[in-house]
Parts: structure tokens; C-alpha cells; sequence
């Protein structure tokens, strides 16, 4: 019987007719609260052990059958390597979030001289090592990042500062991504060597809900298409939030795959990418809170098949879990993929 790894690096690969259905996958963060209880692996705890963080990103695998294993379950990594200070919540499961932002230009960036001694990155790279030990060539690593415009838009400097600088001094975000791209590409080249299948790179903070289509061209393709070309592995480039305008741009990104989340339609994906690259994957897009979340069981059912019948490439949450997502609801969405899974 084909293994997950090998259904999914099937659709990876190009080979979709390879895999005897559709995988079921999320390559953002895979942690709830349930998880966290089921291997004793809380937050914080999780974010700085690589055995617990290990241990909470197989449990959606080990307890629900998902189609990989996924780390880290935060988009501060990055911004934390570059000087950021992170409250990692002490004595509660709450998403890491910036204490201060204190860079306010290029020149007070702070660069590592060794990127694999850079706050959180060793913990993250000995995890995959962890994963690769137990799940090589049966389940798929993934490992996620935060890309230049995601990282520094919304975790490095203030949101505000950096949207404004889009119209007012766009060389400044400019020198932001070119000083820091090589650090980006270091760390993903890290996780590769660790043992990491594939590498997310998750810019939500891309979509046209919050940047014009022409901005996407300007600030973020160049920099995605130089990360890709410089990655050996197996690129994911996932975009919460609208992304119709921006879908052939995404390709042109040069990741493997893309993922989009429930406000983008499968049907008018597939439509796009058919007319412009013929079989290229789509991951998504059932809403991770209203669907996997809420439920019922039926209403997940429902959301898969049709995405399936849409023609997605994998069926995933359009984002990270929702931290209180029952174990059940996974394992039921789970459950409905290999259901309605087209074989």
C-alpha cells in the first residue's frame, strides 16, 4: 500500500496518477490544544524543545492519519533570528507575538553571523532531524517559514510603517528584503539538510486583502523567485485571503505548489492554472475554522467532496488549525478525504 510519502511527493513530483488518492495535508502549523495534551508537548514548551516540538507536529499524523508532519506552529521564527523580541506567553497556550517593534530602518537590522545558532533555528532543525529519524520515506517533513515580506511586514517592523512605505519609499522595503534574503534562504537550506521533504514558505500577509496585485509583483515575487531558485527541495507557497488577481503570479514564483485558503474557489483556480501550466498542483482549501472546526462531521464531509470534485491536488485547512479544533473534527476531516478522494 503507498505510503504517505509517497502519495504526496506523487502530486509534488508531478506524478499525481501515481497516488492512489488524494493526499490530505497541512503544511502550516498543525498544533491544537488537543494535541498539545495527547504528548504532553504545551505551548510554550513546544516552541523552544525539539523533542516536544517533534512529538505535537506528528500528532495530527499519529492520531489522525494526516499526510505529514509539520514544523515549527509559529511565523516569529524569523523575525526573532533578525533581533525581534518575542513574549512567548509564560503559563499559557497563546500564539508567540512580538513584545516591541524596535527596527524602524534597514541599518538597525540585526544579522546573525551563524544563521544555524540563531535564536530558535536549532531547535526547529534538531526537530526535522527528530521527524526524519522516525518518518523518512513514510511521511512526508514539512517544514515552514515566514518569507521576507510576510517576516518583516507584520513581525519585524511596525505593520503601519511598512504598508506606508509601499507608496512613500519603496527602496526602503527593497533594502529590507535584499538584506535579509540570504538569511531567509540559509534557514531553508538548513531545515533541507536536517531532513525537511518540502519547505512552506507561508506569506499570508501577500493576499490582495491586504496588498495591491502590482505590490505583489513588486515586493514579494522577486524575492519568492529568488528563494525558490535557490532551494533545492520541494517548495509549497501558501496565501491566506483572496488571491484570484494574484494566482498566475504565485506561479510564476517558482514554487512546486501553491495553497490558498477557502476565499479562494478551487473551481476558478484550477480554471487559471490550466490555462497557464496544465497539471500544476493546487493544496487547499477547506476553512479551518467554520469547517474543521466547527463541524459537524457532515458539514466536513460536504466541504471535501466538493473540493475535491473542484479539482484540488491535496485536500488541507486554508490555514494553520484552529488551536481548539477538536481531535475528532481532524480525524473526521481526515476520514472525508480518504473518502472522497479521487483515486
Amino acid at each position: 500500500m503507498p505510503s504517505s510519502y509517497d502519495r504526496f511527493m506523487a502530486v509534488l513530483d508531478g506524478r499525481p496518477e501515481e497516488a492512489d488518492r488524494t493526499p490530505c495535508v497541512n503544511t502550516t502549523s498543525v498544533a491544537t490544544l488537543g494535541f498539545m495534551d495527547a504528548y504532553d508537548a504545551h505551548w510554550p514548551a513546544a516552541h523552544h524543545d525539539p523533542g516536544k516540538m517533534a512529538r505535537l507536529g506528528s500528532a495530527a499524523h499519529r492520531l489522525c492519519g494526516l499526510d505529514n508532519v509539520s514544523v515549527p506552529f509559529c511565523m516569529t521564527v524569523e523575525a526573532e533570528v533578525f533581533g525581534s523580541a518575542i513574549d512567548f506567553h509564560e503559563g499559557s497556550a497563546r500564539w508567540p507575538s512580538i513584545r516591541e517593534f524596535k527596527i524602524t530602518e534597514p541599518s538597525e537590522l540585526s544579522i546573525p553571523e551563524d544563521v544555524s545558532e540563531a535564536g530558535r533555528v536549532p531547535v526547529v532543525v534538531e526537530a526535522i532531524r527528530l521527524l526524519k529519524e522516525e518518518f523518512g520515506g513514510v511521511v512526508p517533513v514539512n517544514a515552514y517559514l515566514a518569507p521576507p515580506f510576510t517576516s518583516i511586514s507584520s513581525y519585524l517592523v511596525d505593520s503601519i510603517s511598512f504598508l506606508k512605505w509601499l507608496r512613500r519609499s519603496p527602496e526602503t522595503v527593497h533594502e529590507f528584503c535584499r538584506a535579509t534574503l540570504d538569511t531567509y534562504v540559509e534557514i531553508a537550506n538548513l531545515y533541507e539538510e536536517a531532513g525537511a521533504n518540502v519547505i512552506t514558505l507561508h506569506e499570508m500577509g501577500a493576499s490582495t486583502d491586504i496588498i495591491s496585485p502590482t505590490h505583489f509583483d513588486e515586493f514579494v515575487k522577486p524575492y519568492l523567485r529568488e528563494i525558490t531558485r535557490r532551494v533545492k527541495t520541494p517548495t509549497v507557497l501558501n496565501i491566506c485571503g483572496s488571491t484570484m488577481t494574484i494566482l498566475e503570479s504565485m506561479m510564476d514564483c517558482g514554487a512546486t505548489a501553491i495553497a490558498v485558503d477557502e476565499r479562494t474557489p478551487i473551481h476558478g483556480a484550477r480554471r487559471i492554472v490550466e490555462g497557464k501550466q496544465p497539471g500544476y498542483p493546487i493544496i487547499g482549501n477547506i476553512p479551518a475554522y467554520d469547517v474543521i472546526h466547527a463541524g459537524p462531521v457532515e458539514r466536513i464531509g460536504e466541504a471535501v467532496d466538493n473540493a475535491v470534485k473542484d479539482g484540488v491536488d491535496m485536500v488541507a485547512p486554508g490555514c494553520d488549525f484552529w488551536l481548539e479544533t477538536p481531535t475528532d473534527n481532524i480525524k473526521a476531516f481526515v476520514d472525508a478525504v480518504v473518502k472522497h478522494a479521487k483515486t
